[in-house]
């Protein structure tokens, strides 16, 4: 007998989102201060490879997400792009 699995959807405001950031060389710290500034914003880690910068955001819908996308983050000049997963909550 198969298990039904409960899956928990983006739009209720609870699964987080990882925005994958990569920065102009050597302009990490002004994204980092302008991420402090938004209470969605839960953690900021910043990494050596691809991507300079990972950060979890919480409690957003997906309209939400995407106005701070574009508005907050690929707004700023010294982000070169931004790549967003969210996760779905399955067990």
């Amino acid at each position: 007998m198969k298990q039904e699995i409960e899956t928990k959807y983006f739009d209720d405001k609870s699964s987080p989102t990882f925005s994958f950031i990569i920065c102009e060389p050597e302009k990490e710290t002004l994204v980092i201060e302008k991420l402090r500034t938004l209470k969605t914003v839960k953690e900021i880690h910043q990494t050596h490879g691809k991507y300079d910068l990972i950060v979890k955001l919480e409690n957003m819908t997906e309209s939400e997400l995407r106005e701070l996308i574009h508005d907050e983050i690929q707004d700023m000049t010294v982000v070169k792009s931004v790549m967003n997963l969210t996760s779905v909550c399955v067990a």
